[in-house]
């Protein structure tokens, strides 16, 4: 049937972004991954929510360029939208209120957002936000974790939904209150924008291979109506209008329904041809995953809505710093080169004038156009910004900024580690930990290195850690606590990235040249304790 109020779906040209970067969508059941090039991907690459998946996700980001950024976009059930007025106010008074705000509704999470949304038109003219956040986030933890350790900036994480508005966009739609139904990896999605703003989106988790899904889908679009309804959001007297966004050409049968059991909502579906046809997507990506569609929309803007924190946005912030310092830097030469060789033609111009006159006449004229030159070079200089640095400052700059992205190392990766172990050694408790990345290794208690693990001058800088720890419960059997020390050693000795552990103190000094005289704290331990201290060696690589 035609929808009377949707006006002609024209497609709107804009540009899209044509930088390369990697796009990821993550849902509970599985993971979608594909390369975006020149404003574009070919297809998507998966992976399944497991661990096996976690696995081939690490090797496929391993093969990617290091300087890529990543856009992730989650479709999950764990996500809260809020629409809330709040008095108006600019600067760090907003910042201050805004935040405080995301704190209050949003305590156990860092995935969090929010986006002025305009201002009301009564009186007080209070602004208006939504705050949306990602409630589960051991949801992506893992995913994230794989995409810092690779080295990949990432750039932000979006929940699917939010990437709805581009779609609207695209195709122009100018309803009051448009729901946009889709069926994805997660589920029925529905997401409700009212005048082209977000407002309420629901994740509903139907098996789509039962013979009755058709129907609980339209159970569900008119669930929402209700539910619009309860939450005050629109009233049942209001026109809804629906776009059943079919990718696959599966819900011809669903649009039939809602437009025979519902007269009084207008139904609309976008089928699979013109989904290729309008939002410029190819027929082969479209087909490569459930939630191709969503990924080519980030691709082509990412919405204002980033719930990532500063913490894991710190690569990507820290490649645009040194893009912009390079630029700088370029634009700065550029703009020398070309007034030095303006200044180099002038002067080669005044010369072949001098010699043409004679050489009283000649000195005259130059001497002139000189004295013009240099006021007139005098006068355009005093208009242009100081500027902020010297050419030699900002290649300095640019230098130093490479070096520490080369040098730089935490201790998170070594930490990371020893909390993988203690989860398998629930007896070990760490009293403290020492952390080092230099040529040679950590030196406990202020010692030279431990023997057996030598550093020669020039070799290559390694991690090294010195754990304290002991053993709780101690019941005074030794013997049980060096088998318990022992076991923990040597699951460290397991990990892929050591590569050497070293027991440097035990509760009892069991070495054979040890005479067994008075009592047994006299081995090292004290009394009523299990205390023991390991050294701990990275492979040079990391």
């Amino acid at each position: 049937m035609n929808w009377p109020a949707l006006p002609k779906f024209n497609f709107s040209f804009n540009r899209p972004d044509t930088g390369d970067k990697l796009l990821i969508s993550v849902s509970a059941r599985q993971v979608s991954a594909a390369h975006w090039r020149h404003g574009h991907f070919a297809g998507c690459d998966m992976f399944t929510y497991s661990d096996e998946g976690l696995g081939a996700f690490k090797s496929y980001l391993a093969e990617i360029r290091k300087s890529l950024p990543v856009h992730m976009l989650v479709d999950a059930v764990e996500e809260d939208y809020r629409f809330e007025s709040l008095p108006h106010s600019t600067g760090r008074d907003r910042s201050a209120m805004v935040n405080r705000k995301l704190k209050q509704h949003y305590r156990n999470t860092p995935y969090i957002s929010a986006q002025l949304r305009g201002r009301d038109s009564d009186k007080r003219r209070d602004d208006r936000y939504l705050f949306c956040a990602l409630t589960n986030p051991e949801l992506i933890a893992g995913w994230v974790q794989a995409v810092i350790e690779c080295e990949l900036p990432l750039a932000g994480i979006y929940l699917l939904p939010a990437v709805s508005r581009e779609l609207v966009e695209r195709l122009q739609l100018a309803q009051t209150n448009l729901l946009l139904v889709s069926r994805n990896s997660s589920g029925l999605r529905l997401t409700f924008l009212r005048e082209q703003t977000l407002r309420i989106s629901r994740l509903a988790r139907i098996d789509s291979t039962t013979p009755q899904a058709i129907k609980s889908y339209a159970e569900e679009i008119s669930n929402t109506r209700l539910y619009l309804h309860a939450l005050r959001v629109m009233t049942l007297d209001e026109q809804l209008s629906v776009l059943i966004v079919d990718s696959d050409d599966t819900l011809a049968e669903l649009a039939e329904i809602i437009a025979r059991d519902n007269p009084n909502i207008e139904c609309r579906r976008l089928a699979r041809a013109e989904i290729v046809a309008r939002v410029g997507i190819a027929a082969p990506a479209l087909d490569s995953s459930a939630d191709a569609l969503y990924l080519h929309l980030l691709g082509l803007h990412a919405p204002d809505s980033n719930l990532a924190p500063a913490n894991v946005t710190f690569g990507y912030r820290r490649q645009k710093f040194r893009r912009g310092i390079h630029a700088a830097t370029a634009v700065t030469a550029f703009v020398m080169a070309v007034s030095g060789a303006y200044n180099w033609y002038r002067i080669y111009d005044i010369d072949l004038e001098i010699k043409s006159d004679s050489e009283t006449a000649a000195r005259q004229t130059a001497a002139r156009q000189i004295a013009e030159l240099q006021a007139q070079y005098r006068e355009a200089t005093q208009q242009y910004p100081a500027a902020p640095t010297s050419g030699e400052n900002l290649r300095r700059a640019v230098e130093i900024s490479q070096k520490i992205g080369a040098t730089t190392r935490s201790p998170e990766t070594m930490m990371n580690i020893v909390s993988r172990v203690l989860e398998h050694s629930p007896a070990i408790t760490v009293k403290s930990f020492g952390w080092k990345y230099g040529a040679t290794n950590i030196e406990p208690g202020g010692k030279t290195a431990e023997p057996g693990f030598p550093a020669a001058a020039g070799s290559a800088r390694r991690q090294s850690g010195l754990i304290d720890g002991e053993v709780r419960p101690f019941r005074g059997d030794h013997r049980a606590a060096i088998e318990t020390i022992n076991g923990f050693a040597n699951l460290l000795s397991q990990q892929p990235e050591v590569a050497e552990v070293k027991i440097t103190k035990l509760p009892l000094n069991i070495s054979p040249a040890s005479a067994l005289s008075g009592n047994t704290t006299e081995g090292g331990g004290l009394a009523g304790t299990a205390e023991f201290k390991l050294l701990l060696v990275f492979k040079p690589t990391l």
